[in-house]
C-alpha cells in the first residue's frame, strides 16, 4: 500500500504533532509500505524513516501550498490513500483555513482518512466575539471534513463526543490514541536504588515534563511550593523551565538547590532524565487527558505518575488505575507524592500498570494497526457496494 500523510508540522520542526507523525510514519514504513509525507518547509536535515519520502511544500498554507500539494499528488495513481493530521490552527489562515477543508471535500473519490488531534475552539460564556466566531467556524470545518473522508479518528472521549454531534450515521468516527513522542524503547530503565533507598540517601526526585507555559505554571506552582516543604524532595523541570525555575527560587529561596531544570530537550533525550526520577507530576488546567503528549510520555516511562482529573479526563485513564489521581488542590498532590515516598510497592505497581496500558492502547504499532484496520474495512465495504451495484 502507498500512503500519503499530510501534516502541517514535521521534523526538523519538533513538537507534538510533528513527533507523533514522525513515529507513525516510521511504523507505517516498517513493513515495506511506501510512505509519502507532505509538509511545508525544508526537510533536508530531518531524520526520516527509511521507507518515507518527504515532499517539502511552500510555507504559509496559502494558495501556493495548496496548489503545489494538489499538483504533486495528482502525479500518483489513484485512488490514493491519504492520511491527514488535523489541527485547526496548524494550517494557518488565522486557524480558519476553509480552502483546505474544501480541498479535502474534493478528494472524496480517494481513500481519505483524518486524525483530529484537536477539533474546535471551545465556546465559553462571555468570550470575545472573535473567539465565538472561531469556535463556530471550527465546527463548520469539522462538519465538512467529516462528510468528506472515509473514516475519522480522534484521541479523546471529549473530542469523540463533539465529532459525533457534528457528524451522522454515515460519518464513522473512532478513538485512536496518540503515542509518546519520547522513544522509550531506545532507553532501557536506568539502574538505580529502590525508591526507599533513594529517599534515605539522595532525596526523592519529582520530575515534571512540560513546556511550562503560563497556564501550566499557574497550576504547578502551588503544588511545588508544598512539595518543597519536605527537605528530602527535589524537583526536576524536564523541558524549557529556566524562567520557571528562577521564579520558584525567588519564591522559595531556602529550596533553591533542590530545584533543577534540564532546559529544552530533544525528544530522543528526554527518556533517561525521566527514568532518573522517582515520580512524575503531570498537572493540567483541564485535567489529565489522553490528548496530552507529555502525559502519555510519562505513562510510557516506567516511572509512577501523579496527576489530577478534570473536565478533559478520559474514562480510560480513570478506570485503568495506572496513575495516582489527586484532586486539584496542592495539599492533595502533596499527599499523593508523600504516599509514593513511603510506599515503594505502590510506586512499582503504578509504573507497571501505566506501561501495560501504554503498550495495549498507545504505542505506535497499535495505532497503525487500527488505522490499517479502518482502511481495509473501508476498502471491503466499497467492493461490496460495487458488487451490489453491478447486480
Amino acid at each position: 500500500m502507498e500512503w500519503h500523510v499530510i501534516t502541517g508540522e514535521y521534523p526538523p520542526k519538533w513538537g507534538g504533532v510533528s513527533d507523533y507523525t514522525y513515529r507513525i510514519c516510521q511504523e507505517l514504513g516498517r513493513d515495506g509500505e511506501q510512505v509519502h509525507v507532505w509538509s511545508p518547509g525544508n526537510q533536508s536535515e530531518a531524520p526520516h524513516p527509511e521507507k518515507a519520502e518527504v515532499h517539502a511544500l511552500p510555507t504559509g498554507f496559502g494558495r501556493r501550498w495548496l496548489g503545489e500539494l494538489d499538483r504533486q499528488l495528482r502525479s500518483f495513481e489513484g485512488p490514493r490513500t491519504i492520511l491527514i493530521q488535523y489541527v485547526p490552527h496548524m494550517y494557518g489562515w488565522k486557524a480558519m483555513n476553509l480552502p483546505f477543508c474544501w480541498w479535502i471535500f474534493k478528494q472524496r473519490k480517494h481513500n481519505v482518512f483524518v486524525m483530529f488531534h484537536e477539533v474546535a475552539f471551545p465556546f465559553r460564556r462571555g468570550q470575545r466575539l472573535r473567539h465565538a466566531l472561531l469556535a463556530t467556524v471550527h465546527r463548520m470545518m469539522a462538519w465538512l471534513i467529516l462528510r468528506s473522508v472515509r473514516h475519522s479518528f480522534t484521541s479523546t472521549e471529549l473530542y469523540m463526543a463533539l465529532l459525533q454531534t457534528l457528524g451522522n450515521d454515515r460519518t464513522p468516527v473512532s478513538l485512536l490514541r496518540i503515542c509518546s513522542n519520547i522513544p522509550m524503547e531506545n532507553h532501557p530503565p536506568v539502574m538505580r536504588p529502590a525508591p526507599e533507598q533513594v529517599y534515605a540517601s539522595a532525596g526523592f526526585r519529582v520530575g515534571i515534563f512540560s513546556n511550562f507555559n503560563y497556564q501550566l505554571r499557574e497550576v504547578l506552582e502551588p503544588a511545588i511550593g508544598l512539595l518543597l516543604e519536605n527537605p528530602e524532595v527535589e524537583v526536576l523541570l524536564l523541558g524549557p523551565g529556566n524562567q520557571f525555575r528562577d521564579a520558584l527560587i525567588e519564591k522559595y529561596p531556602q529550596a533553591g538547590e533542590r530545584i533543577q531544570t534540564t532546559g529544552r530537550l530533544r525528544a530522543a533525550n528526554v527518556g533517561p532524565h525521566m527514568r532518573r526520577c522517582n515520580a512524575l507530576l503531570q498537572l493540567y488546567p483541564d485535567g489529565a487527558s489522553a490528548a496530552r503528549g507529555t502525559l502519555i510520555a510519562a505513562m510510557a516511562s516506567g516511572v509512577p505518575v501523579v496527576t489530577a482529573a478534570g473536565p478533559a479526563t478520559d474514562r480510560l485513564l480513570l478506570e485503568s488505575r495506572a496513575m495516582l489521581f489527586a484532586d486539584q488542590s496542592a495539599e492533595s498532590i502533596r499527599q499523593a507524592i508523600e504516599l509514593l515516598i513511603v510506599n515503594p510497592t505502590l510506586s512499582r505497581d503504578l509504573a507497571a500498570r501505566a506501561e501495560k496500558l501504554y503498550q495495549e492502547s498507545f504505542q505506535p504499532a497499535v495505532i497503525v494497526s487500527r488505522i490499517r484496520h479502518a482502511v481495509h474495512g473501508t476498502s471491503s465495504r466499497r467492493v461490496e457496494q460495487a458488487a451490489l451495484a453491478a447486480d
